[in-house]
Order: C-alpha cells, then structure tokens, then sequence
C-alpha cells in the first residue's frame, strides 16, 4: 500500500504537490475559522504555545542528547490531540450556549502549554533566563503533580 501511494506521490509534479497542499491547509483554515467563530484567536495562541512547547521540546532533547523520532513523532500526536480537545470544548460551550466554557478550556491548555516552555528552557540549560519567582512556581507545580502521581498509584508502587 505504502509503495503505491510513494509511487504515486513521486509521480505528481511540484507545482501540483504546492497546489494541494495549499488547497488543504486553506479549507481547514476555512472550517476552524467557521468552527471557532469569535474564539479563533484563542485558538491561534494556543497553537503558538503548542508549535513552542514542541520546538523548545525538541531544542532540550536535542542538547541533552535524548531525542528520539518515535519521541517526537508522539509528541506532534500529541500536540494535535491538544487542538482537538480545544476545538471539542469550544463545540460544547457552543451546544450549551456558555461560551466560557471553550475559552476557560483554551486558557487552561495554553497556560499548560506555557509551563511545558518553561520546563523545556529549564532542561536544555537555560533556566537562568527565567526569573527566579516563576522557577521557583514552576518547582511547586512540578512538585504537587509529583505528589498527586505517587498518590494516585497502587500502594505496592509508591516507591518509584
């Protein structure tokens, strides 16, 4: 199946390849715009935050020599599924007629995303460049989720 989809990629022209693609990514501009109405530039920082989180991502695993593709494959998985949940609540605060619902999902998701940023800067070994205060948060957080997680596993596997 892959071998007849490659061949017939390799067959198509650039011109052609440029022209599909654009004709792509216009509709589904086209469709979130429709779909997110007067939230779309909620949506459009958070894509910002997740195209950030995914290169500064890529940037530590790149300088702390732990990158891996099926890392980074899952991660854009991952980033996608993030736009989705966005769009998702966006349709149901919609539905519901309570449209701070999507824009409460939306922030949450982009603060989420701006943490993972700074964990990033901080893992590739720029974490002085963020100020002392937020670092100092960003370790409070990390913590409290550490917390949760060992709390939430069975009582055998509390060690780890």
């Amino acid at each position: 199946m892959w071998e007849k989809f490659l061949e017939l990629f390799s067959s198509l022209q650039p011109e052609t390849i440029k022209d599909t693609v654009i004709a792509v990514f216009s509709c589904a501009g086209g469709l979130l715009g429709a779909l997110m109405g007067d939230h779309l530039y909620l949506l459009q920082w958070l894509c910002y935050f997740v195209a950030a989180d995914w290169l500064t991502g890529f940037y530590a695993a790149k300088r702390t020599k732990t990158y891996a593709s099926a890392v980074g494959h899952a991660g854009i998985a991952k980033k996608l599924l993030i736009i989705f949940v966005a769009i998702g609540f966006h349709g149901v605060d919609q539905i519901l007629d309570m449209p701070f619902i999507g824009v409460w999902a939306v922030g949450a998701l982009a603060i989420n995303e701006l943490i993972s940023i700074l964990e990033n800067i901080e893992r590739a070994g720029h974490g002085s460049i963020i100020p002392k205060y937020i670092r100092e948060v960003l370790d409070i957080v990390r913590k409290e989720q550490e917390n949760k997680i060992k709390s939430k596993l069975p009582l055998g596997d509390k060690s780890e």
